[in-house]
């Protein structure tokens, strides 16, 4: 690339220095001036292409472009992976955000809410993950992702994830509230399909944070201890108790 530069260089130069040969012999040109006549400077005397200039003005012109070509060539990968980095980072700050503002969010649920290919969540999150940035935890069949701190022990990782839905957030706040009750009271309560509550208590009762005890056809719930005492420092307010 440099001997190519110095090569075009060193041929304007000569150009150039041939071009001012031709002032050496002491003449100037004037426009002709008749005798009692203004020069008629109202337009061009004639209209001359490209190809009309002279030989140096043409060389200057096309070794200009291909200077500029050369350069563009040169800077444009540059550019380009500039771009691409940009991007990849805005893409990991957004997503790293997401997971402090919302822990125990999903992969899925982060591409659906930022609109990022889950390609390209897997990619990010594995690299936060692996610089230590976040951490993910395996809650049911879902994992969960959280911010990579001391802040939250496992077991509120998991009542966090819980009560992030606010479906499953009113259903265990009321099961607290009101130790004992029923699938059929829960359902008629908060006005819920009976299938809806099932699947939520299942998912409760898969990471043992109710227990329940039957008695005839039903089955009264209670939420365990050791969760009832993390709950209220992890309630969120919308949706809370009804």
């Amino acid at each position: 690339m440099t001997k190519y530069i110095t090569f075009l260089s060193l041929f304007i130069f000569l150009i150039f220095s041939t071009t001012a040969l031709s002032d050496d012999g002491g003449y100037v040109v004037r426009p002709h001036v008749e005798d009692g006549m203004g020069v008629d400077s109202t337009g061009a005397d004639a209209i001359i292409t490209f190809w009309d200039l002279p030989l140096w003005i043409q060389v200057y012109y096309v070794s200009g472009l291909l200077m500029a070509l050369l350069v563009s060539l040169k800077i444009f990968p540059a550019v380009i992976s500039c771009i691409k980095r940009f991007v990849k980072n805005q893409n990991r700050q957004n997503i790293s955000k997401y997971i402090v503002d919302n822990p125990g969010t999903t992969k899925a649920e982060i591409s659906n809410n930022l609109g990022i290919n889950r390609g390209t969540v897997k990619y990010h999150v594995h690299k936060l993950e692996s610089d230590s940035k976040i951490a993910s935890m395996k809650v049911s069949k879902f994992t969960k992702l959280f911010k990579n701190s001391s802040e939250l022990k496992n077991d509120e990782k998991i009542i966090t994830s819980h009560i992030r839905g606010e479906t499953s957030r009113i259903l265990l706040w009321n099961i607290l509230e009101n130790p004992g009750i029923t699938n059929q009271e829960l359902a008629k309560t908060l006005r819920l399909d009976k299938s809806t509550v099932h699947w939520h208590a299942h998912k409760f009762l898969a990471d043992d944070m109710i227990r329940f005890e039957k008695e005839g056809r039903y089955l009264k719930y209670y939420v365990k201890d050791d969760v009832a005492v993390v709950m209220p420092a992890l309630y969120l307010p919308i949706g809370g108790p009804v």
